[in-house]
Order: structure tokens, then C-alpha cells, then sequence
């Protein structure tokens, strides 16, 4: 067999091993299963347990003596590792091994060999494993505006999960973040609800293209926590659901998600593990969803020891089961929640139909995975994304601002400097191999990065020369910075997830600030590279000295290479703003949709959504515009104005017909974009759906439904516009 036919059959081997069973096959596999298995049997397949059930001591270690007995007394449908939870060794081998491991068990005692499926979160690649490439999070992705990277992305990331005997991953997010307050705003691509759902549906095509089940969560609403506080009650009128929250959702499940999170808050007073509204009549109902709908960790028992909504755990898990939840990741209280779901069930709270209903729709899932034929055999071997992680790091990177031509640095002395020069932990963020960030939990590798004041070093071009001092010693550092030519310094948020996140002030930490300012005072020109999922308020008054500002969201393990490129001219700043920046941090949950209000005032951002500058300038021209029954056509010429190649990228932006309701004056709607040489122009063709279009009328209270409606529509992108009229 010649080489090339050698690669073509492992090719389509890898293929096959990869594709999806198709939706009839796999629901008539399960079917045949339920009719065989017992009440008892049925609660256990709707449980997640820990995978530390299973293990020595209930930690990171091997498998238990007693596994067996374990399996077959809980009867998991499902195992879970949360982040930073892992086998011993921590290795791509140690992971394939244990998790092949526990199938091998589960297939043995479990009912009807009907083996459990593992789930994890891999938001970011397989972030819990230290040898792995981490990614940039998803708010950088949605800085780069390019879903065909983002699927990219997110195939490399499925590919190393069925390495590791891992077929499901909790992502991608689907929340718009609407407040950057909020501890998982980074976790999100961006503001804008139609620009997130292009991410959302290239995430779930990525992923399950390559044999990995997607999950959409949190559904929905979670985005918009009162106070920008994680888990808090959002505010919701129908309205706002239907054109912010759910056209992400929409997306996903029309790429073909098979598996949906709930939200761990609440919508309008309601805990939305308990909303029958939006998790049935929504969800499934209105969105048309037929997949499997889990908990998020422990939110059942929430519904009594946090929100009080519920009396027992019996009447938590009958109001959670009935409303739509199929499965709880209940992680260490296995026993308890199937206690109280069995009372719930033989009390006739919740039906025998609606418990065959979830326990169908777990296995077909696990058919659709093709986990019910054939037993786990990653390869525990994880392929090298590193060229890929720099690729999407570099699409990433965002020019704020440069106003004395300081970048790219050209020549002479450059000084590096501040907390997250040399910092995985910062560049990485959150979920990256401890839940809480490199160094925090029960794992500490470090993994390989290559941070940002060794890449500037060894990648210096010839007339420069860097030196790296911490940022401790002020005397030393300061006298060094009167010394050079530019200072270089790299600040950033301190890894952190979820609640541990949340930062109200949208601040750094004090001691940041403080360097900051004492080296604007330097006199030098002072280059700032912020490294922080969301948009930080720095001092007005330093702001105004800098030479130059960066923005580089977390840009995941090679981001210190994609900087130095950048910061050196090789390459330029594709990344264009996926969030608006305020101006104060009163200004959060300012957004580029915000309708016109009845005083007159128009707040403006600091940096609108959208927003960036490159070494290179760029215009939109003969903007056109076509209306077919389904769908806008928007063309414009792209143009690279500059002197050197770069991506141009224009926002298309949507003004309707008034509607009787506040609506955006401009509601972005789709993306231009092109890589462009020097002085080339291209016509570029973007198709608007009509739905982008749609306006959502409906008094305050009641109903709401879509209209296209008749009148003027105005396209923009850049400084272009095009017309047209709908009758």
C-alpha cells in the first residue's frame, strides 16, 4: 500500500469512528433498551455521578478496589469530572487509560452492559489536562469574528477528547454577555446576539463533526445577572428573550446540538431548573429541540438550600424532572437525589412517561455517540495545536489605541515588565487545567505556554534589544525604565471562574494600577497589553499618557508568541472589539443595541463593538443591498487603504422600521471581512437572513411575535449604507 493510500484509508477510518449515528437509528437502539429496563433502572441512567465515586479515597487517584460494587449500586447513566478533577497520572495516557478503564467496569455492571458516558468541560481545549494546547477563551474567538476559526478550534479540541476516551463536553457557551461584570463573561463570544450565534453554530459543528457532543448552556438568560453577579435573577421581558437570548440557542440547535445545560439562576423570579416555560415550552416547544437537557452541578438541591423555592429535595427534583430536566449532575450525592426522584415517581408526582421520556432520551444519545457498540479506545496520544493556537491567538489581538506610532517597535531599548509578562496563570484564565486557573485546586502543573517577555526576547528583531525585570523592585524597575526606550508593560485580571470572577468595578487590582502610573511617570513612552476577559476601566488620566494599548482578551498558550509578532510588526491586529467598552464602570451592560430612550440621552462607549486599529487602513464602499423573499443580500467593496496586508473587518449594522416599541438604531446583524494586500480592494457578499430582521411587537405585557415589517430597512457597514423598502 503506497503512503497516500495509507493515509486516505486512516483517514476515512478516523472519519467513520467519528460520524454520528443518525437520529432514527439511534432512538430505535434505545427504545429497545427501555423496554428492558426496571424503574430503578431508569432513575440511575438519569444520574450523574463524579468519577471520583469511583476512585481511591474519592480524589484524583486510581481506580478504586470496590468500582465494580460502585457501579452497581448506583447505576450511573453518566460520569463527570469537574474542572481540575483527574485520574493519576495526569497525562493524555493516564486520562485514556482510566477512562477506558471505567467503561470497561461500567459495561460489566452496569444494567444491560449499557455503559455510562463521561462528560467534562472543555471550553478551551482540553483544559484539565496539562500537556495539552489551551485556546484563547471564546471572547477572544469572538474578537476575531471568524467562525470558520472557531470551528477550527473547536474540531482540534474534539479530536484530543476522543483521544481521551471523552465523547461530551460541557461548551460551548451560548450566553450573550450582556454584562461584563459578570464572572463568565469571558466564557462568552461576545455582546451581540446574532454575531455570538454565528460562533455558537461553527463551536457545535466543530465539535460534533468530529464525534463530540455539544452542549449549549446555559439556557437561558444567564447572561444578564442582576448586579453582574454569577447566579443572579435576571430581568427578562419577552421581547428582549426573543431577540437577545435565544437567537444563540436558535443557532446551536439548528447546527444539530445534541445536548443543552440549564441556567443556574433564575429568569423573573423562577429558577430556571424549575421553569417548565422556558426549558418545555421554549426549549423544546417554540426552539424546537429534541436532545438531552442536563443539569448544571447540584442545582436541584439549589432549588431548597439556596433559592427556598421548594420545601424538599422530593419536590425539587419533581418540579426539576417535570419541567424538563433529563439528567442531574448531582456529583456526590448520588444516592439522595435517587431516593428522592424514586418517592417522587411511586407518589405519582412525577409520571412513569415522564421518566421513560428523559431515560430515552439519554440513550438515544449515547447511540447517537455510538457508545452503546463499541467500547472506548482513545489513543491517549493528543495532537500539536500549537501552530493552531497561534493562529487563533493572533486573529485575536485588539489595537485600542496607538497614538504616537509607537508600535510597532522598531528599534532600540525595550523594558518588559508587570504580572502577567511571564504568567500562564494570566494568559490562560480560568478553567485551565484547576477550574479557578493554573496553580489553584489539587493540580498544579504548569502547563507549556509560551508567555509574552521570553517571546519578545527570542524572537527580537535585529536593532532591538529587551530586558525583563519583575515588577517588585520599584527603585530598580523605574531607574531601568528611564533607561530604555519603550516599556512594555502586561497587566492583567488574576485567573479566576464563575462567581470567583465577578469583579463589580471592572478593575484591575490596586498594585497594578499603581505600577501602571508610576511608570506613565517615567516620562517613556509606556505600551499597555491587557490580558482580561472583559473590558477594564483604567485611570483616565493614565489612559490619556499611554503610547499604545493592546487588548488580548486570554489568549491561551501561545498568546506571548501572537504579541510578540504583533508588537514587532510581523504581523498585524485583526481583532476587532466583540463587547462595547464604557467609558465608567456605571456604564456596564452598555451595549451597541441600546434603543433611544424617552430623556434624549445617547451614553457612548469609549470603544464601540467593533472597534480596533491595525498598522494598515481600511474603508467599505458601493455598499449594495438586494431583498429576496427569504433573505438580504449586502455586498460592499472592502478596501485596504494602507500600506501593508492586513484583515479588514466591517460590522454590518441593521436600522428597521419603527415597530411601536423600542428597538436598536443599529442592530448588528452580520460581519465583512477579508484578508486584504496592500492597497487591494475586493467586493465581499454577505446574505442577512430575515429573522436578523425581524422586529418583536407585543405590548409590555403578553404576547410578543415577529413581523418583518413593511418600510424603510438601512444596512450599514463603515461609513457605507444601502437602502431598501419592504412592502
Amino acid at each position: 500500500m503506497s503512503r497516500a493510500a495509507f493515509w486516505l484509508l486512516t483517514a476515512a477510518l478516523a472519519s467513520s469512528a467519528a460520524a454520528l449515528t443518525d437520529q432514527a437509528t439511534a432512538e430505535a437502539q434505545a427504545r429497545a433498551l427501555l423496554a428492558r429496563l426496571s424503574t430503578d433502572e431508569k432513575i440511575g441512567q438519569v444520574t450523574m455521578a463524579h468519577f471520583f465515586r469511583f476512585t481511591e479515597g474519592g480524589r484524583s487517584a486510581p481506580i478504586a478496589a470496590n468500582a465494580a460494587q460502585t457501579f452497581g449500586a448506583l447505576k450511573p447513566g453518566s460520569l463527570l469530572n469537574g474542572g481540575g478533577d483527574t485520574p493519576q497520572p495526569n497525562t493524555p495516557r493516564g486520562w485514556a487509560d482510566f477512562l477506558a478503564g471505567l467503561d470497561t467496569l461500567g459495561r460489566a455492571n452496569l444494567p444491560q452492559g449499557i455503559p455510562a458516558v463521561f462528560g467534562t468541560d472543555a471550553v478551551h481545549g482540553v483544559n484539565n489536562v496539562p500537556a495539552a494546547t489551551l485556546f484563547p477563551h471564546n471572547i477572544g474567538l469572538g474578537a476575531a469574528f471568524n467562525p470558520a476559526l472557531t470551528r477550527e478550534v473547536a474540531q482540534a479540541t474534539a479530536r484530543d477528547l476522543r483521544a481521551l476516551n471523552t465523547a461530551w463536553t460541557f461548551a460551548p457557551v451560548a450566553d450573550v454577555g450582556r454584562d461584563p461584570r459578570w464572572g463568565r463573561y469571558y466564557e462568552t463570544f461576545g455582546e451581540a446576539p446574532w454575531l455570538v450565534a454565528d460562533q455558537v453554530a461553527a463551536a457545535v459543528t466543530g465539535l460534533q463533526g468530529e464525534g463530540v457532543a455539544a452542549t449549549l448552556k446555559h439556557f437561558t438568560g444567564y447572561g444578564l445577572p442582576s448586579l453582574g453577579l454569577d447566579r443572579g435573577n435576571a430581568e427578562i421581558s419577552a421581547r428582549a428573550l426573543h431577540e437577545t437570548f435565544l437567537p444563540s440557542f436558535q443557532a446551536g440547535i439548528r447546527a444539530g446540538a445534541l445536548s443543552v445545560m440549564a441556567n443556574s439562576g433564575s429568569v423573573n423570579g423562577v429558577p430556571v431548573h424549575a421553569s417548565k416555560a422556558l426549558l418545555t415550552d421554549v426549549l423544546r416547544g417554540e426552539l424546537g429541540f429534541n436532545g438531552l437537557l442536563v443539569s448544571d452541578w447540584n442545582d436541584i438541591d439549589r432549588l431548597v438550600g439556596t433559592f427556598r423555592s421548594q420545601p424538599d429535595l422530593v419536590r425539587a427534583a419533581a418540579a426539576s424532572v417535570n419541567a424538563g430536566i433529563d439528567v442531574y449532575m448531582v456529583p456526590n450525592t448520588v444516592e439522595a437525589y435517587q431516593a428522592a426522584l424514586k418517592e417522587a415517581v411511586t407518589a405519582g408526582q412525577v409520571s412513569t412517561a415522564r421518566l421513560d421520556e428523559a431515560t430515552l432520551r439519554l440513550l438515544t444519545f449515547k447511540a447517537r455517540l455510538g457508545l452503546l457498540e463499541t467500547p472506548l479506545a482513545g489513543s491517549g496520544v493528543l495532537e500539536d495545536h500549537r501552530a493552531l493556537a497561534k493562529k487563533a491567538a493572533a486573529a485575536t489581538l485588539t489595537l485600542l489605541d496607538n497614538p504616537r506610532g509607537t508600535l510597532p517597535l522598531k528599534a532600540g531599548r525595550v523594558l518588559v515588565t508587570g504580572p502577567a509578562q511571564d504568567s500562564p496563570a494570566i494568559q490562560l484564565g480560568g478553567w485551565s487545567v484547576n477550574w479557578q486557573g493554573v496553580g489553584k485546586g489539587n493540580v498544579r502543573e504548569v502547563p507549556r505556554v509560551t508567555t509574552l517577555a521570553p517571546a519578545l526576547k527570542a524572537t527580537a528583531p535585529a536593532g532591538v534589544t529587551v530586558s525583563a525585570l519583575p515588577e517588585g523592585k520599584r527603585p530598580q524597575l523605574l531607574a531601568a525604565a528611564k533607561g530604555a526606550d519603550v516599556v512594555v508593560v502586561a497587566l492583567g485580571e488574576p485567573p479566576a471562574a464563575e462567581w470567583e470572577a465577578n469583579n463589580p468595578s471592572l478593575t484591575l487590582p490596586a498594585e497594578q494600577l499603581t505600577l501602571l502610573r508610576d511608570l506613565v511617570g517615567t516620562g517613556k513612552p509606556v505600551v499597555a497589553v491587557l490580558m482580561a476577559g472583559r473590558p477594564i476601566m483604567l485611570p483616565a488620566d493614565v489612559q490619556v499618557e499611554l503610547a499604545g494599548l493592546v487588548m488580548a482578551y486570554l489568549p491561551g498558550t501561545e498568546g506571548g508568541a501572537a504579541l510578540a509578532d504583533a508588537l514587532y510588526g510581523r504581523t498585524g491586529f485583526p481583532g476587532r472589539l466583540p463587547f462595547s467598552w464604557p467609558e465608567t464602570a456605571v456604564q456596564a451592560g452598555l451595549t451597541a443595541d441600546r434603543p433611544p430612550e424617552g430623556a434624549g440621552q445617547a451614553p457612548q462607549p469609549l470603544y464601540p463593538l467593533g472597534y480596533g486599529l491595525d498598522y494598515t487602513t481600511s474603508a467599505a464602499r458601493e455598499v449594495t443591498a438586494t431583498a429576496r423573499p427569504d433573505d438580504v443580500t449586502l455586498s460592499a467593496a472592502l478596501t485596504n487603504s494602507g500600506s501593508r496586508a492586513g484583515t479588514v473587518t466591517f460590522v454590518v449594522r441593521a436600522a428597521l422600521p419603527a415597530s411601536g416599541a423600542l428597538q436598536a438604531v443599529a442592530r448588528p446583524v452580520a460581519v465583512l471581512q477579508a484578508d486584504l494586500k496592500a492597497g487591494e480592494t475586493r467586493r465581499v457578499t454577505v446574505t442577512v437572513p430575515n429573522e436578523r430582521l425581524q422586529s418583536w411587537v407585543g405590548d409590555a405585557f403578553g404576547t410578543v411575535r415577529p413581523e418583518l415589517l413593511p418600510g424603510t430597512y438601512t444596512l450599514t457597514a463603515g461609513d457605507g449604507r444601502a437602502d431598501f423598502t419592504l412592502p
